[in-house]
Formats: C-alpha cells, sequence, structure tokens
C-alpha cells in the first residue's frame, strides 16, 4: 500500500510538471488537430467517388484518421527525453537510491503525462470531429474493447519508449535513437496509412510487431475493420509482445544499473 501511495505521488507531481508546459501541451494539440484535417482531406480526393480502399469506407477512413491521431496525444511517451536529461544531468543516482523500482517511477510520471494529455484529447475531441470526422463504434463490443486496444497500445508504447530511453545509460544522448524510433513506431502504427494498404510483407511485419497497437488496433476495431477472431488474436498477441518488453525491460534495466554503480552513481 506504502508503494502504491508512493507511485501515486509520482502520478501527481508529473501532473503538475506537465500542467506547467501547457503552451506546448495546447501546440500539440493544435497541430493535432491540423493534421487531422490535412489527412482527411487528402484521403477524401484519393478516393475519388470509389466506394472502398482495402475494405475501408470513406467515412470509415476518416474516423480511423482521426483517431489515430488523437491517440498519439494520448500514447505518446516522453520516457526517452526525460531519462535522457536525468542521466546527463546526474538526478537519476536519487532516482536509483529510492525505495521504488526505476522501471516502476518512469511508468509512473509517464501516467500522469497520460492522465493530462487525456483531458485535452477530451477538450478538443468535438473540434476534431467538426474537423475530421467521428462516429459511434460500429458495434457494442467495438465501443466496450476500444478503450481496452488503447491500454495495451500505451503500455506497449511506455515499455518500448522506457528501453530507448536506457540507452542513455550507454550514450548519454539518445535524440537520434528517440526521433528514429519516433519515425519506425508511427509508420509501422498505421498512423497515416492503414496497415491494410501496406505491400503484402511490409503488412506482415507490421502485423507481427507490437507498435500496431498505437494506432492501427485500436482504430480498427472501433470503425469495425478488426473483429471476431482477428480482434483476439490481436490482444493475443499484444499480451505476449508485453510479457516479453517486460522481461527485456527487466534485464536491460539490471544492466544500466551496473553500469550506473560501477562508475560511483
Amino acid at each position: 500500500m506504502r508503494q502504491v501511495r508512493a507511485y501515486r505521488a509520482y502520478m501527481r507531481a508529473s501532473v503538475r510538471m506537465a500542467l506547467q508546459y501547457r503552451v506546448v501541451i495546447f501546440a500539440f494539440a493544435f497541430v493535432t488537430l491540423l493534421w487531422i484535417v490535412l489527412l482527411t482531406r487528402l484521403w477524401t480526393a484519393a478516393y475519388q467517388d470509389r466506394p472502398a480502399v482495402a475494405g475501408f469506407t470513406l467515412d470509415q477512413m476518416v474516423v480511423y484518421l482521426t483517431l489515430s491521431s488523437l491517440q498519439a496525444m494520448i500514447i505518446i511517451s516522453p520516457l526517452a527525453h526525460i531519462i535522457a536529461g536525468r542521466v546527463r544531468s546526474g538526478e537519476v543516482v536519487f532516482d536509483v537510491s529510492r525505495p521504488l523500482s526505476y522501471p516502476g517511477q518512469m511508468l509512473a510520471l509517464q501516467a500522469g503525462q497520460t492522465l493530462t494529455q487525456t483531458s485535452i484529447v477530451l477538450l478538443v475531441a468535438p473540434l476534431a470531429a467538426l474537423l475530421g470526422g467521428l462516429a459511434a463504434p460500429a458495434s457494442a463490443a467495438a465501443g466496450l474493447l476500444y478503450p481496452v486496444a488503447v491500454l495495451f497500445g500505451w503500455l506497449l508504447n511506455a515499455l518500448l519508449t522506457f528501453l530507448i530511453g536506457l540507452s542513455a545509460f550507454w550514450t548519454v544522448d539518445n535524440m537520434g535513437l528517440s526521433t528514429l524510433f519516433r519515425f519506425i513506431a508511427a509508420f509501422l502504427a498505421g498512423a497515416s496509412v492503414p496497415l491494410t494498404l501496406m505491400p503484402g510483407p511490409l503488412r506482415a511485419l507490421a502485423g507481427a510487431l507490437p507498435f500496431r497497437f498505437i494506432a492501427y488496433q485500436p482504430a480498427a476495431i472501433y470503425v469495425g475493420q478488426v473483429h471476431g477472431r482477428e480482434m483476439i488474436q490481436g490482444f493475443a498477441l499484444a499480451a505476449g509482445w508485453v510479457v516479453v518488453l517486460v522481461a527485456l525491460t527487466g534485464l536491460i534495466w539490471r544492466r544500466a544499473y551496473r553500469k550506473t554503480m560501477v562508475h560511483g552513481g
């Protein structure tokens, strides 16, 4: 119970930190809305009165693109930047000396950031619906399972970003690796192009990796493109990736911790 209260304190501190940079948050929201407008207008023109493309109707595509953009605001993680900054400043020494696991501390910080970002998403969602397009979920099951898929996406992205952040224990500055990761993740997540439109081998690769839950899987469930057995298999894959990434996080963190102690942390 004491540890739970401590992690909650981390979350509250993270919310306060995020609110100190309200201008940045709202600027990100503005850019997201602009991106929604550009994507939805581009795809509307690309349809050229065709009833469907790769199984997506125009209405489904617009909702998919709007949702995937809003999801990015919720799922996006600053952990790699936070970890690198604390390694450079030496503050990481205080982090690892606390009676709480370092990965747990970072995930609690991420949860606080997400609470703030989610509140902004709820504020801008009506405007996003007006500029892009939103509709009711394809079915009751889709409406119930959509947030589950988003939660998987959040957890997978947080774990992946934490792993990228740990590279700072060896490189100090992980900006290049972090930027490369964001580009690869956004592409393989289907943020701008649904996975069903990708060439066969690339689609198979993207479908097997955890990135799909960052954008494609939740939005595709919502609009009814992923359902039934395919949806169940997707959740099983996500759960498997969570287990793999948690184990990998523990392994790499132990090595990073030993490195910190060896160098006089």
